[in-house]
């Protein structure tokens, strides 16, 4: 009865040594080496080879007869099975790998019997001949392999078609999909600078100092390289769960995602009454910027979320009480927000639907009216660029962006004493940890904010 036996090419080290016969004499010694480990149930992987081999089916019909097939199956020797002969349950993708060398084996039997079968008295050397034609033109022992480059490229796509989801099973939002295209082109860059066109094996230690080097050198925040390392470890992760590649370099501690605190700012209840104040009847497109802002300060949502702002939106719980409901595009989170006085009357303005204006807009017209609100003192912070912390020196109102509208709300509720579960309701945080980073108190407001509880007054 015919069996069928995989064996690696070069399981094993070999000598380096040009000359032929010394050569010849210390493989086999390894090989007696090996053999004594294996008698002795020692291990022996230190004499293992340390690149990938190619795997060999053995078709074996008795002890003279034997056909040897290639497959298209390569395997570094320390993933395999040698009593199994399949790859070690260790291997990232040993399901997918193990099935195809099994379906393999499958159809060289199956071949073999029907060649026997249909042909009586055929000699072995054309049964062989037979086989290994058919295994030849077959694609069940063929696996596509896809490269780094191409598998970026693959997985973009993937992310605008919808072929990946969240977690939750939703499409990847346009922001997420420009995130990983501006990562494609920097890793482009990165490796025209190295005249080197990199795979998933040469994502290690070694990548990652010279990658953030690299970025460094260009002067770019460590947020923004922090994106950049997630991005590829992201990349890595999802090509290992298709057994593309046992890259497990970006797992180790040290290749971390870099990121820096925010050196945002938030505006006080003052600077925010001088920017509602302010007359800019004759500025239509510096108003509705303005209008938005004070809306987002309300709400203390992103920009993504009180942008949107319609009559759909808002709803009537008491005599004369609203509420505006929005599910918050990151999360997905339906959160309900009571409508301050401000919302409501910038709301009556425009008929209950905000007008349509782009984020990039609001951000720059935002600091012009906060430079003619006169918000203008000096802020002192520091970013973290090219690897160095660089102090910068800024009149507040050229800080201000759309983003500084949520992180504002979500301070002033915070000062004027809602508990702190409250406001996480509104604005989606789900630690009080995470909260209280995200707000901006000085100590001497918490102090301010503490005078007239009553134990300072007893």
């Amino acid at each position: 009865m015919a069996t069928v036996s995989f064996l690696l090419q070069e399981p094993y080290k070999k000598s380096q040594n040009p000359d032929k016969e010394l050569a010849k004499i210390e493989n086999q010694v390894i090989k007696n080496e090996i053999k004594e480990r294996k008698s002795l149930k020692k291990n022996y992987d230190v004499y293992l080879n340390h690149r990938e081999t190619r795997i060999y089916l053995f078709l074996i019909v008795d002890r003279n007869n034997k056909i040897k097939i290639k497959t298209d199956e390569t395997i570094l020797p320390k993933y395999w099975d040698f009593s199994n002969q399949l790859v070690k349950p260790n291997y990232i993708g040993v399901g997918e790998f193990n099935s195809r060398l099994l379906n393999l084996k499958a159809n060289v039997l199956e071949n073999y019997r029907r060649i026997i079968n249909d042909n009586p008295g055929i000699t072995f050397n054309k049964i062989a001949n037979k086989i290994i034609d058919l295994i030849k033109n077959s694609h069940t022992p063929v696996i596509t392999k896809s490269n780094l480059n191409q598998y970026i490229k693959d997985y973009i796509k993937d992310l605008e078609s919808g072929r990946i989801l969240t977690p939750k099973g939703e499409k990847f939002k346009n922001g997420t999909i420009k995130n990983y295209n501006g990562f494609s082109t920097q890793f482009d860059l990165y490796q025209e600078k190295i005249k080197t066109q990199l795979d998933f094996d040469d994502i290690d230690m070694v990548f990652y100092y010279d990658f953030i080097d690299f970025f460094n050198n260009k002067n770019y925040s460590i947020n923004t390289v922090g994106r950049m390392i997630k991005n590829i470890k992201t990349i890595v992760r999802s090509a290992r769960d298709k057994g593309i590649t046992n890259n497990i370099e970006v797992e180790r501690k040290k290749f971390k995602v870099l990121k820096a605190e925010s050196n945002q700012i938030y505006l006080t209840e003052n600077e925010i009454a001088k920017i509602y104040e302010l007359d800019l009847a004759d500025k239509p497109l510096l108003d509705e910027s303005r209008d938005i802002f004070i809306i987002g300060v309300r709400l203390a949502q992103r920009f993504s979320d009180y942008s949107k702002l319609n009559k759909d939106k808002i709803r009537k719980i008491d005599k004369n009480a609203y509420v505006i409901d929005i599910i918050q595009e990151k999360g997905g989170a339906l959160v309900t927000i009571p409508m301050h006085w401000q919302t409501k009357e910038i709301l009556k303005k425009y008929n209950y639907s905000l007008p349509k204006v782009y984020e990039q807009k609001v951000n720059k017209r935002i600091k012009k009216v906060g430079g003619l609100a006169e918000i203008n003192e000096s802020v002192i912070y520091e970013k973290i660029e090219g690897g160095k912390k660089v102090q910068y020196t800024s009149p507040k109102h050229d800080l201000i962006t759309t983003h500084t509208a949520r992180r504002t709300g979500a301070t002033l509720m915070y000062l004027a004493g809602i508990p702190t579960i409250d406001i996480m309701k509104l604005t989606g945080h789900t630690t009080e940890r995470e909260f209280l980073k995200y707000i901006k108190v000085s100590k001497e407001e918490t102090a301010k904010n503490l005078i007239d509880h009553a134990y300072f007054n007893q």
